[in-house]
């Protein structure tokens, strides 16, 4: 049994008050030994609580700094378009919901990523257990950065190439509401998309994928990079090659990455089983070029056949 980071039986500890009550507030699961699914489910229900409880913490504090939130994200847009407006009476409201709710998330985000490890965690071994730190760090900070190089690099240059498109013909007049769902929406596309690189390195740990396979499906791999980058970004290019390009970038470094977290029988074992399959297929192709040959000698020897009866 691990050790809990937090008490599963009532008990008292020494506070400043003297002798104080202690309460549990995650039932932890030991996936060591076999237990009811009702146990798994219980802990997630705990762990989304507390994870709930600390966003609409950060969305309160957020929503009283809403203005300066508002004036940050506000900033990209190009200044011959920086006059918004709005058409429906609860569109500023639903907006620095919005925009709140945003910025709690991205606050939040080592508390989250720190109770995912957590659920994880206890189906590991007493080695893997110690990168908890490292996960919860580096998914912060890869969540960061796809926040900041949206906000920085690609939204800028989307928006100028967006809303200068067809300014010759109609008077571009930009709402609140459309803009913010654009700018949140882009920005959280991008730092959920910049965890690429740690979600492989866990599916490499937990021997789901290896690098062997990341290398052969490379291809298919930046195919895909683009065919996400037009289903998260709006239906233009530039925003779509901006994620596509350092989509991809990221999972190359993830590959690097993950070969210091795999298991080196899991990729020697890998390298065997491509090797085999290598051989079976080039053993079934000489086996028909063989075929192939012996059905073509039987022809020419049928047809010299009957050359000489005639």
């Amino acid at each position: 049994m691990r050790e809990p980071y937090c008490p599963r039986i009532p008990g008292f500890f020494l506070g400043p008050f003297g002798f104080q009550r202690e309460y549990n507030v995650v039932k932890e699961v030991d996936f060591t030994e076999k237990v009811p699914i009702s146990h798994h489910l219980i802990e997630i229900k705990d762990r989304l609580i507390q994870v709930v409880l600390v966003v609409a913490f950060f969305f309160g504090v957020s929503f009283y700094f809403i203005e300066i939130l508002i004036l940050w994200l506000e900033d990209p847009l190009p200044k011959q378009f920086s006059e918004l407006t709005f058409i429906t009476p609860t569109e500023p409201f639903f907006t620095n919901m919005k925009v709140a709710a945003m910025s709690s998330v991205f606050i939040s985000m080592p508390w989250i990523l720190y109770h995912i490890w957590g659920f994880i965690a206890p189906g590991l071994k007493v080695k893997e257990k110690k990168i908890t730190a490292l996960f919860v760090f580096f998914g912060t900070v890869f969540f960061l950065f796809g926040g900041i190089f949206c906000y920085f690099l690609v939204l800028p240059l989307g928006l100028k190439f967006l809303l200068a498109y067809g300014t010759n013909y109609w008077k571009m007049q930009v709402t609140i509401g459309f803009y913010f769902s654009f700018v949140v929406k882009l920005i959280m596309a991008f730092a959920f998309a910049f965890q690429t690189p740690l979600i492989m390195v866990l599916l490499t740990k937990f021997g789901l994928i290896n690098t062997v396979k990341m290398k052969l499906y490379r291809k298919w791999a930046f195919l895909g990079t683009f065919l996400l980058a037009a289903v998260l970004t709006p239906p233009d290019i530039i925003t779509q090659v901006l994620l596509a390009f350092p989509l991809y970038c990221l999972y190359e470094f993830g590959m690097v990455v993950s070969r210091f977290f795999e298991n080196p029988k899991n990729r020697e074992m890998a390298l065997r089983q491509m090797h085999a399959e290598a051989e079976a297929k080039r053993a079934a192709k000489e086996a028909t070029e063989a075929a192939a040959e012996k059905k073509r000698t039987a022809a020419k020897v049928t047809k010299k056949k009957r050359k000489v009866k005639r």
